[in-house]
């Protein structure tokens, strides 16, 4: 079931904007109808829509839940900048697989950091990813920072490590609890100097986009880690 995300939900609370509407006309939703709202804390609501107008409709919360689709661990990608459109499928696909919080990088081979537009267009994205997927927690979108940062945040979660088509080294053994934290490069690959900044590995004998790396990788540490 659809998930949607209030900043705040109390006993009875007012939807409005995108929600109201998604939920008026594209759900077609009805006085006495449930729904599934979250706060983005891990919980889930139920409530009922008791009264609709032509711009607000009012809920009741009838059973607050721990959400059922979150994963123990927290995912952490970070993910040097792509080309063009490239970040946005990178979002598109992550958010349904589980990542808690997105940190573009900007590496030596890296593209060049986006516009305020294009943020506020990635944040549309994962809200509307982690609305239809049913998550209860939504994504971060960090803002962008240079590689040494990236590494130097990625040395305080429970695991680390860089994906790189060179390597010969496997998947780390992953935490039962706490974060992961992998990063992704860019088209033209890491420069030596920075895969080597911290323990490496391969995603297999072939060399994958940019774009499809995460995506990829993140079914096979579910399921590692007993989270699929």
């Amino acid at each position: 079931m659809e998930h949607f995300f209030l900043p705040e939900i109390q006993e009875t609370f007012q939807v409005e904007g995108d929600t109201y509407r998604h939920l008026t006309r594209s759900r077609r939703m009805r006085v006495g109808e449930t729904a599934v709202f979250c706060d983005g804390s891990g919980m889930d609501y139920l409530a009922r829509m008791t009264a609709c107008t032509k711009d607000s409709a009012t809920f009741e919360v009838e059973a607050r839940t721990p959400s059922l689709t979150e994963s123990d661990l927290k995912f952490i990608l970070f993910q040097c900048l792509p080309k063009g459109d490239k970040m946005e499928e990178v979002l598109h696909r992550c958010t349904p697989l589980g990542i808690t919080r997105f940190v573009p990088v900007k590496s030596e081979r890296s593209a060049e950091e986006p516009g305020e537009n294009k943020k506020k267009r990635w944040e549309k994205i994962v809200l509307s990813a982690a609305t239809q997927c049913g998550r209860s927690i939504l994504p971060e979108i960090a803002p962008v920072c240079s590689f040494q940062e990236a590494i130097e945040q990625m040395q305080k979660a429970d695991a680390a490590f860089i994906c790189y088509e060179n390597s010969e080294g496997t998947i780390p053994p992953l935490p039962k609890s706490g974060t992961v934290a992998f990063l992704i490069g860019p088209e033209g690959g890491l420069a030596p100097q920075e895969a080597e900044s911290l323990p490496h590995c391969s995603l297999g004998r072939r060399i994958l986009r940019t774009e499809e790396a995460a995506a990829f990788l993140m079914p096979i540490l579910l399921d590692r880690s007993g989270n699929l």
